[in-house]
């Protein structure tokens, strides 16, 4: 899925490109370099496709008419991977200048509305870094330094709310941007939640108004889902709690909407990075939501469901082949009919080395009962990897291609780190995903004891 960073690019929904009316506002573009007359793309949540093509004035010049309308962000580039946001809509003429090749460093003139939303980010981005500078003081802080830190958030919160009013009575169209980047501290306003975990889940969204349109073209709505959701799954919670979480953020929004898409798009985008268990259900629900109405967006989901079906909990675990230590080949349906850990590991990974103790006492612990092991290792040499597996006595089926990180079962399966591991039962399903330890005795026993 395509990823999208905060202050990167930014895209919207709802154009047409074969709309015409008879006021437009025009794009004047001055771009050195360009191979073919750039494009305007849009965004659904889970493609760019391009909504309109410039037409040549000569030279470096292009230009493009666009309906006069509220303010709306749009791509403009030669490519989805070569863009830069614009606002267009309300203002009768924009000029870009710039290099084809570096557009998203591309001056934007002739445009209050863009350079105050260029200013508003710098602000915004200020406070978002001091207050990371206070949540890491007040976690180590204690007593009078801590109440100290606890001040400063409120001065910082106070003008965060002097901004949301500010803007909303300036540009409501920047107001909302800053509606959905307004969080204030719990230590301040505990609003009766007894963990800051509940109160960030309920409190998070406080200062938007879903229902209000203008947020179905506002790309920041992405953004938003995307930060919240990276939190609430980042925090100690199971994943029903997330998932009841997400529901409730979503619960404020109009479903069907270009904002429900927006929204639920955000979510997905972290749930699959993570290889969260709930990013199945959300899929369904965005196939559901909008099967009838983009079913350009659903088909290109769909396709994303299946490969990520594999990976998920309750999905079946892909087969796979590579070489044993003996240049033998093995695959993982090989052990079709047992309970199987697939171990990612490596000779030089300490934290997989000083693992290893643990799972070699849970190997033979329930070997007899139906539970293997197979290593596969992301070693690039065979004789490093052979003795790792000898001194650490790991007498279960081990694998490898020796490409260190660029391992295809690693790739395959979503490994970004180790040491990784992958439970599947005896048909091959998911039954859990990065199990050590503890959670991994304790699921052992389960299945087992």
């Amino acid at each position: 899925m395509t990823k999208l960073y905060l202050w990167g690019l930014l895209a919207i929904l709802s154009f047409s490109a074969g709309a015409q009316s008879a006021e437009s506002c025009l794009l004047r573009c001055e771009i050195q370099g360009c191979p073919e007359p750039p494009s305007l793309f849009e965004f659904n949540g889970i493609t760019f496709s391009p909504a309109l093509q410039a037409v040549k004035t000569g030279g470096a010049g292009y230009e493009f008419r666009i309906p006069v309308s509220a303010p709306r962000f749009y791509y403009l580039g030669s490519n989805t991977n070569n863009m830069a946001p614009i606002i267009l809509g309300s203002e009768p003429e924009v000029l870009v200048k710039g290099s084809c090749g570096a557009l998203r460093a591309a001056a934007i003139e002739q445009s209050k509305l863009n350079q105050d939303y260029t200013a508003l980010k710098v602000k915004m981005d200020e406070m978002r870094n001091q207050a990371g500078q206070l949540i890491r003081q007040y976690q180590v802080s204690f007593g009078e330094k801590r109440e100290a830190v606890v001040a400063e958030m409120k001065v910082l919160d106070e003008r965060k709310l002097a901004l949301l009013d500010s803007m909303r009575q300036a540009s409501p169209f920047l107001g909302k941007i800053v509606a959905l980047n307004t969080y204030l501290s719990f230590q301040n306003y505990p609003k009766g939640y007894s963990d800051e975990i509940e109160y960030f889940a309920k409190e998070y969204f406080s200062f938007v108004d879903f229902k209000d349109p203008d947020y179905q073209h506002l790309p920041w709505v992405y953004e938003a889902f995307r930060n919240y959701t990276t939190t609430i799954v980042s925090v100690r919670l199971s994943e029903e709690k997330q998932k009841e979480y997400l529901d409730g953020a979503l619960a404020a929004i109009p479903k069907g909407s270009s904002t429900f898409k927006l929204a639920l798009a955000g979510i997905l985008n972290v749930l699959q990075q993570k290889n969260n268990s709930n990013y199945l259900p959300f899929a369904n629900l965005f196939v559901e939501s909008f099967r009838d109405s983009d079913p350009a967006a659903v088909a290109n989901l769909q396709m994303e469901i299946k490969k990520s079906q594999s990976f998920m909990i309750g999905g079946e675990a892909p087969d796979f082949t590579q070489k044993t230590p003996d240049g033998k080949d093995m695959s993982l349906s090989e052990l079709r009919g047992k309970v199987v850990l697939i171990d990612f590991w490596a000779s030089w990974c300490g934290p997989c080395r000083r693992e290893n103790p643990n799972v070699v006492r849970m190997y033979n612990q329930y070997k007899d009962k139906g539970f293997d092991i197979l290593g596969v290792s992301l070693d690039k040499t065979q004789d490093r990897w052979v003795e790792a597996i000898q001194q650490d006595g790991l007498g279960w089926h081990h694998v490898s291609d020796l490409k260190g990180w660029s391992n295809e079962v690693a790739q395959a399966y979503g490994v970004r780190s180790i040491p990784h591991t992958v439970l599947i039962d005896a048909e091959g399903k998911i039954l859990a995903r990065n199990l050590r330890g503890e959670a991994l005795e304790q699921k052992l026993a389960e299945l087992f004891d």
